[in-house]
């Protein structure tokens, strides 16, 4: 059941982890840096960018099965990105959060250069592991833009799933949720930090 193996563990390339490591830590220093940059303007229109990326991305990991099986549940029936697409919610957020357009700007030409790649390998990777499967649901499912309805896929090697709080917490994203703490604490201080 849980925590046991699925499919077979094919490894990672170097460059598939560094540039993993990469696309993890890109938007928490993005907006790291933007706000040392700028004292917000306190849009708080943003915030429902912030906390629906994150809402998406928890859902997404309580469906996840890193590495071990494709899941095409939850949020993976509407779109195969679900993660990045709640981190590119969230990052915009903070963006306008901020008001600062021209560090909105950078992101997304530095995101741009970052998730292409990785979305590239990361697909190269999901073929590798999952073979026609993965094939079957890339084209049934779009890479960013999520569907109305989700797909409704039988293919054999996926997994239909169920949202579990142990995924969230395995899949570490109770970490992201201490990060937005942590820079919305950051934004807030940041007018009397000079």
């Amino acid at each position: 059941m849980w925590g046991e193996a699925i499919g077979v563990l094919i490894p990672k390339t170097s460059r598939e982890i560094w540039l993993n490591r990469v696309r993890v830590w890109l938007p928490p220093l993005f907006v790291i840096v933007a706000v040392a940059l700028q004292v917000p303007a306190w849009h708080w229109w943003g915030i429902p960018f912030v906390f629906v990326g994150e809402i998406l991305r928890t859902w997404a990991a309580g469906h996840l099965v890193k590495d071990e099986t494709l899941t095409v549940g939850g949020p993976y029936a509407y779109v195969r990105n679900p993660l990045y697409l709640g981190s590119l919610l969230s990052t915009v957020g903070f963006l306008i959060i901020l008001g600062h357009w021209r560090i909105a700007a950078a992101f997304a030409l530095i995101a741009l250069a970052v998730y292409i790649p990785t979305l590239r390998q990361e697909e190269r990777y999901l073929r590798r592991m999952h073979g026609d499967a993965f094939d079957h649901y890339r084209r049934a499912v779009p890479l960013i833009l999520p569907l109305l309805a989700p797909s409704h896929l039988d293919i054999e090697g996926t997994r239909r799933s169920t949202f579990d709080w142990r995924w969230v917490w395995r899949n570490k994203e109770h970490n992201t949720w201490i990060a937005l703490a942590a820079l919305f604490a950051l934004l807030a201080l940041r007018p009397s930090l000079g």
